[in-house]
Order: C-alpha cells, then sequence, then structure tokens
C-alpha cells in the first residue's frame, strides 16, 4: 500500500511539473513575442512621392494609416475628426503623411508662418523621433495649415516647465494643403538630417506623432500617451513607439551655400 501511494505521489509531482514547465514555457513564449509585436517595422516607399501635401500616390495607399487615439480632453477614446497617419521610408528619406479632416474646415486655424513659430493657438501637426531609442532626446519636426516649419530639440525626457530647444535647425521639406475635406501634410525628411545607430543595416528609433485642433483644445497621438505628466506628455521619448528600419545607414550631410561677393574701388591716374 505505502509502495502504491508513493507512485501515485511520484506521478503527481512529475504531472505538476509538466504542467508548471508548459505555463513557464507559454508565458515566457508571449513575453518574446510581445516584444516583437511592439516594435513596429517601417514599410518602404514604393513609387515616387510627389511632395504636395495630398499623399494620393499609390505607395502611400498600400500603407496602413496608425491606430491615432485621442490624448486630451477624452484619453483613449477616438478622436474627434478622422486623423490618418502613415510613415514611409527609402535609402534617403523619411515620409510623413497626415490626412487631417475636418468636419468644420473654415474653423482651422492657422496664425503665421514664421520659421519656429510656436503658439496653441494654431492647428498643428508633428512627428517626435527618438533617434538613438535612449528614452531622454528626440528631435521635433512640426507643421500648421500655413504649412511653416517648426523644428526643436527635446531632452531630459521632456521634464520641467519647457524641455525643448528651438533653436535647432536642420534641412527638411514639408508641404501642406486645404480643401473642403480639412488639411493635409506631406514631410520629407533626409536621413542625412538625423543621428542614428545602426547595426549591420537595422536601426529602431522611438516615434510619436501628434495632431492638435485648436478650438476643440484637443490632441490626438500614436501611441496612446496617457496625459497624467501635463502637457507635455506627448513629448516625452519615453513613451514613443519603437519603429525598426533596414536597409539604412550614417550619412555626414554636405552643404552648399551660394553667396556673392561684391566691392567697389576708384582710382585717380593722369593720362
Amino acid at each position: 500500500m505505502q509502495n502504491s501511494n508513493q507512485i501515485f505521489s511520484t506521478r503527481v509531482f512529475f504531472f505538476c511539473s509538466r504542467i508548471i514547465f508548459l505555463l513557464l514555457n507559454f508565458f515566457m513564449n508571449g513575453i518574446s513575442q510581445g516584444v516583437l509585436q511592439d516594435q513596429y517595422v517601417v514599410p518602404r516607399m514604393q513609387g515616387r512621392v510627389i511632395l504636395d501635401g495630398l499623399s494620393n500616390e499609390a505607395g502611400w495607399e498600400k500603407i496602413k494609416p496608425l491606430p491615432v487615439i485621442m490624448h486630451i480632453p477624452n484619453f483613449g477614446i477616438p478622436p474627434s475628426e478622422r486623423t490618418e497617419v502613415r510613415i514611409a521610408y527609402d535609402n534617403d528619406y523619411l515620409y510623413v503623411a497626415a490626412r487631417l479632416y475636418d468636419r468644420e474646415p473654415s474653423k482651422i486655424q492657422s496664425s503665421s508662418r514664421k520659421r519656429d513659430f510656436m503658439n496653441a493657438n494654431a492647428d498643428w501637426f508633428g512627428i517626435l523621433i527618438d533617434t538613438f531609442n535612449d528614452n531622454e532626446n528626440a528631435l521635433g519636426f512640426f507643421t500648421t495649415p500655413a504649412g511653416l516649419r517648426l523644428d526643436l530639440t527635446v531632452f531630459g525626457d521632456a521634464q520641467g516647465n519647457f524641455p525643448v530647444n528651438t533653436s535647432w535647425n536642420t534641412f527638411w521639406d514639408v508641404a501642406t494643403t486645404e480643401n473642403e475635406k480639412g488639411w493635409f501634410v506631406e514631410m520629407r525628411i533626409p536621413f542625412s538630417s538625423l543621428r542614428f545607430q545602426d547595426r549591420d543595416g537595422k536601426v529602431v528609433m522611438g516615434v510619436t506623432v501628434w495632431r492638435w485642433i485648436a478650438r476643440k483644445s484637443e490632441a490626438a497621438t500614436f501611441p496612446a500617451i496617457p496625459p497624467k505628466w501635463g502637457w507635455w506628455s506627448p513629448w516625452k521619448p519615453s513613451q514613443a513607439q519603437e519603429m525598426v528600419f533596414t536597409g539604412i545607414h550614417r550619412r555626414k550631410p554636405l552643404y552648399v551655400a551660394p553667396y556673392i561677393l561684391g566691392g567697389f574701388g576708384r582710382t585717380y591716374e593722369l593720362n
């Protein structure tokens, strides 16, 4: 009888051990798959992009829009206005397209065309890029319906009263357009204007996109970033979405600055 109990106990032990092993294996596989799923693989652009703001080229239609979520005033619900943002790239450029629909296009606000103008009284769209994926620093590229360019750096994970430097400028292009459906944006950012680390041609960057509707005091972001850190919550590199690029490499930009040199001289001679 004792031997039978021992055999039964041994079988129960091995059975329980097997169950625990399978559960642990499932759990660990789930974690590893979740890490892979957390990294968004950016698609390559197929074909030429004409920078006019409309993003109506065939290459854009093959790219799925990012799932943008309202940030404020009601976090976690869909934006009150339809918002479609797409990101793609080729060997030279990062492309960003935003279709910012508005049911009341006459109320779209834009008050300046000045470079690096920054005011919450205008509608905005922008992208923040943590190029080194260090969760501390990022580069920002923003525009309004007027097509102005605001480029800046974010530091210290956007902590403090004004954790950005708007005096930083680099080379990039943007085009915007307005019509009866809303306003639309296309950005073209050269990889030569970004600093990043590539490992065997693979680059991981943190990316956040942001839309601001001035008349509603409404912000929408991707990824879904809660507003618990205050106004600068969407600007925090630590909350950005990791995005994977392949086949790109660091390049040192060559800048050509044309200039005109003028002068005036006068001589007095006797013939």
